[in-house]
């Protein structure tokens, strides 16, 4: 009975624990479209944002920027240059993007950078690694457009001289 007993408390001080670290967390989780939505409300809080890794990563010195989209739209994230060197993909149509944990303060209209919205990161991880995406070529679609160039050359070439 006691083991039972000292399995019970164990189980019941973890389930505390992990219950109120969420709470002791001082960072929101939210999407794009909360972070836009609701950004008067959300302005100067730290937050957590997630997405892929977006068209390229430009260097502002010791700082860079990255865009990173959650599906629904792309935020413009600050950070030193140096938290990005993990990042290895970044999307665009022969690219799946990294997708990449960002933590730091939302500016609804960031003094420092012209009124823009944006995420200035105190940490970027990578949460999952992007990956090239295959070229697949449908061989009809060739073979379709190959024959419409054939036929409109036989059609300029019976009808030259009537043009």
């Amino acid at each position: 009975m006691k083991k039972k007993s000292l399995f019970f408390k164990f189980i019941a001080v973890n389930f505390f624990f992990l219950a109120f670290s969420f709470c002791l967390s001082d960072a929101y989780a939210v999407s794009s479209r909360v972070l836009i939505e609701d950004a008067n409300i959300l302005d100067g809080r730290i937050v957590k944002y997630s997405g892929e890794a977006v068209t390229a990563i430009m260097d502002r010195g010791e700082y860079a920027w990255v865009n990173v989209s959650d599906g629904n739209n792309a935020l413009g994230v600050w950070c030193k240059r140096s938290m990005l060197n993990d990042v290895k993909f970044l999307g665009d149509y022969k690219c799946k993007g990294d997708i990449l944990g960002v933590e730091g303060v939302f500016n609804q209209a960031c003094a420092e950078h012209n009124g823009e919205l944006d995420i200035h990161a105190v940490k970027v991880s990578v949460i999952e690694r992007g990956h090239a995406v295959p070229e697949d070529i449908d061989i009809r679609n060739t073979n379709f457009s190959a024959g419409i160039f054939l036929l409109t050359l036989l059609v300029l070439y019976i009808f030259r001289k009537k043009i």
